[in-house]
């Protein structure tokens, strides 16, 4: 008997498992789609130290999820975000004024920012060697209350691989994964 009550436990709760998954299914009114970001910035980089980090100014991303959630389904908007996740970024170098490259950054942090929200790490980089392009490491963590508005923006904390002053302009490249549901 007690067998049986085991076995038909395990079956009701892969029967209710199996069901919620559906419904999130039936629920999604799109399918999860990608919405890209890229652009090229200054940074300005000055480090003294080798061994702490150094904070460049907010850099204003302005992302309108309502804007592209619209452009997938004119029927939906920013009312029907369920999720939002990054899901790739990457920082290439352009150009310098003396000539200093990415490899002149041996750590990165990133953060993301919104009014009334705090500061969320979202990326991280290490022992970066590449004068070109920093591939980060990014936070698989929920971010849509720093998307409910188009008020977001990174900062990005670094640390030099030697003293460094110079100002960057570099590419970010991101990508964040969307999910619009009923």
């Amino acid at each position: 008997m007690k067998k049986l009550s085991l076995i038909f436990g395990l079956f009701a709760m892969l029967i209710v498992s199996s069901c919620r998954d559906i419904v999130n299914t039936v629920l999604d009114a799109l399918p999860p789609f990608d919405v890209p970001y890229s652009t090229n910035v200054p940074v300005p980089l000055a480090a003294v130290s080798t061994t702490t980090y150094t904070r460049t100014p907010e850099i204003p991303m302005n992302i309108n999820l309502d804007a592209k959630i619209k452009e997938n389904n004119p029927n939906y908007s920013i009312n029907n975000l369920k999720s939002v996740k990054l899901s790739t970024l990457k920082v290439d170098f352009v150009s310098s004024t003396l000539d200093t490259r990415l490899n002149a950054i041996k750590n990165a942090r990133i953060y993301v920012k919104a009014p009334n929200q705090p500061e969320r790490l979202i990326a991280t980089a290490y022992d970066n060697t590449n004068p070109d392009t920093i591939t980060f490491t990014v936070v698989d963590e929920e971010l849509i209350n720093y998307f409910r508005t188009n008020e977001n923006s990174l900062i990005f904390e670094v640390m030099a691989s030697t003293p460094t002053a110079d100002q960057l302009t570099v590419r970010i490249s991101s990508g964040f994964k969307i999910r619009v549901q009923l």
